[in-house]
This record gives C-alpha cells, sequence and structure tokens, in this order.
C-alpha cells in the first residue's frame, strides 16, 4: 500500500510539472505547484532536482547540484545504467509533509520510475544507487532481495566510513551466526541500524573482490542461490566465511 500511494503521488507530481525556461545552468529552469507543494526546478545533464521551498538560487542548491552530478557520473562508471529518462530528485524540507503525501517515511527510490524522494542531508549515493543498479546495463532486474538491493546502495553511499567496523559496531550485542542469515536467512527483516550496514559491508567487500561480471550479474539476479552459481558455491562459501571472520559474526 506504500509504494501504491508513493506511485499515485509521483504521477500526480509529475502530470502537473511545467517547465518554465531553458536555462541549463545551475540557476532555477522552471517551478511548479502541486499536492500544495512549491518546488524550484534545477535540470542538469543527468538529474532533474525539484528542491521543495528553497526559494531562489541558494549556496546549498549550487553545492548540492555539484556533488550530486559528480556522484552519477563516478557511479554509473560503475553501473554502466541506461535509464528510459533522466533521474529526477525531489529534495524535501519538510519531511513530516513528505511523509504524509508520499505515504512512506524519507528517503526511498521508485527505481522504474526514475525517481528519488530525499532529505537535504542524505549519503549522495545512496537513493541514487538505487535508480542506477535498477537500471544497470540497459538489463531490468529478474530477482531483487533486500540484502542486495539495500547491500549495495550503502556500499556506494559516498560515504567515506569503514564499512566493516560500521558492521562490527550495528553488530555488537547481537547474536547472529553470519551474513548468510541476512541474505536468505532468520535475519532477512532486522531493523535497518544494524541490517543496513551488514549488507553494505558484504556489497564493498564482495566488489572490491574485482569480480565485475559475476557482480554485475547479481545485481540483476540477486539471490544467494544466484551469487552461488555466479562465483561459485565453494568460492561464495570462501568469501562468507572470510567476511563472517572480519565482521567478527
Amino acid at each position: 500500500m506504500k509504494t501504491t500511494l508513493a506511485l499515485i503521488v509521483c504521477i500526480l507530481l509529475f502530470a502537473q510539472c511545467t517547465k518554465t525556461s531553458d536555462d541549463k545552468s545551475i540557476q532555477p529552469t522552471g517551478t511548479y505547484d502541486s499536492l500544495g507543494v512549491h518546488w524550484t526546478v534545477v535540470e542538469q545533464p543527468n538529474i532533474i532536482y525539484y528542491f521543495q521551498d528553497f526559494g531562489t538560487e541558494t549556496s546549498f542548491q549550487r553545492q548540492y547540484v555539484d556533488d550530486h552530478e559528480a556522484a552519477y557520473t563516478n557511479l554509473n562508471a560503475v553501473f554502466k545504467a541506461q535509464l528510459p529518462q533522466k533521474l529526477r530528485f525531489f529534495i524535501w524540507a519538510d519531511q513530516t509533509l513528505a511523509a504524509q503525501l508520499l505515504g512512506h517515511p524519507l528517503g526511498f527510490t521508485v527505481p522504474r520510475m526514475c525517481v528519488c524522494h530525499v532529505r537535504p542531508n542524505q549519503t549522495i549515493g545512496h537513493e541514487m544507487t538505487h535508480a542506477l543498479v535498477y537500471w544497470s546495463g540497459g538489463i531490468l532486474p529478474t530477482a531483487e532481495t533486500r540484502f542486495v538491493s539495500e547491500g549495495v546502495a550503502v556500499a556506494f553511499d559516498l560515504n567515506t566510513n569503514n564499512k566493516i567496523e560500521t558492521a562490527k559496531s550495528a553488530l555488537s550485542g547481537q547474536n547472529y551466526q553470519s551474513v548468510r542469515d541476512f541474505w536468505s536467512g532468520s535475519a532477512q527483516n532486522v531493523s535497518e541500524p544494524v541490517f543496513y550496514p551488514v549488507a553494505g559491508a558484504f556489497m564493498d567487500f564482495l566488489y572490491k573482490k574485482n569480480q565485475p561480471a559475476q557482480f554485475s550479474a547479481l545485481l540483476k539476479n540477486q539471490t544467494i542461490q544466484s551469487a552461488e552459481n555466479l562465483y561459485g558455491k565453494a568460492q561464495m562459501d570462501a568469501l562468507i566465511a572470510e567476511f563472517d571472520a572480519l565482521a567478527g559474526l
């Protein structure tokens, strides 16, 4: 139901969007009002940005756009996504209003619509990565899992934290036996403060093993059985064991 509400609101937002300028600089290129929300629109080569109630151009807008355009270029060098349209970023100043209208707390992405709804202070790469992974290689995913989907978004959030150490901290005081539990076992639905760091650390660990063909294919079929087929069961078992030791599992 939450996803349905978010999709309906997205459709209503786009239906009422009217661009008022063709200026391609970091100046607002248009405005529109929808559902009682006032947006300033900035269109750039990779992303169209919709700023809620930020008024005219600000230093925040300039920095935000510059950072996200650079991030898109860097991340898409990895994912090689072929989106059917530009990515659209809705940057909400009022998180409470956003949750009321969208039926879902910020931030989240609707990949097939190329839409991200975000808080102003979110990590640069997380939501963007959700969309790029979905459209990576121009091939839609056949099977998605929370573990891989959220894990790769954390792995590529462009936060400079040590992913393994963050996972170890999140696991402190917990009683899980293996990262396998988070992928396909009893821990698949644990809360975000534990799940996200663990999944993110594993996907970062897996990417750094420098097997790009297997990694890219895993993004399209995200089950653990797919991983075992792609990497070989013996190698995947060894990788999981190595990660478990690093994370203190």
